[in-house]
């Protein structure tokens, strides 16, 4: 049932984002008061430019074909990775590249099943992101599969991705 309510918030997320029909709101005219501050943005709308998302979406089909040195079309010349294990690292985008292949080299497929997708802009830091949500299926070389969900936010900065955090979920057999 919370896999079928989280696809579904989503879902409507990223129809929210696509309504090409809704001008985006200038001003707030909310009272709500909230609990919480947020300490890195609360003010985004849904971004229109399609080539982020494009970029980052390329970026799952290049590791699911194993394709990652196209990664030079995507990637900036220093890339952020907050990793699902916690660490944070700063990479170049060949040690980036390099770092993925191996891991990417220990997998004889891959498969990425997108759930959604948000292209979004944050206005008070005038940063883009484009959040993705998707389930991986790996298989080793040596036959083991393992399946996971996924949620990665994608910073882009002049049209290449410099940022990534990643979240995962296990799933269980």
């Amino acid at each position: 049932m919370k896999k079928i309510l989280s696809i579904f918030c989503l879902a409507i997320i990223a129809v929210a984002c696509n309504n090409a029909d809704k001008p985006a709101a200038t001003a707030s005219t909310d009272s709500t008061t909230y609990p919480y501050k947020a300490s890195y943005s609360s003010t985004f709308t849904c971004s229109d430019n399609s080539k982020n998302a494009a970029a980052v979406l390329q970026s799952y089909k290049d590791w699911e074909d194993n394709k990652l040195a196209n990664g030079t079309a995507y990637l900036a010349d220093t890339l952020y990775w907050n990793t699902w294990t916690g660490d944070k690292l700063t990479l170049t985008r060949d040690s980036a590249i390099h770092l993925w292949q191996k891991s990417r080299d220990s997998l004889s497929s891959s498969k990425i099943d997108v759930v959604a997708w948000t292209n979004l802009h944050s206005t008070d830091k005038n940063e883009d992101w484009v959040g993705v949500w998707y389930k991986q299926t790996d298989t080793y070389k040596t036959g083991k599969v393992d399946s996971s969900f996924y949620q990665d936010d994608n910073r882009i900065k002049d049209g290449k991705i410099n940022f990534i955090s990643s979240k995962k979920q296990v799933l269980k057999k």
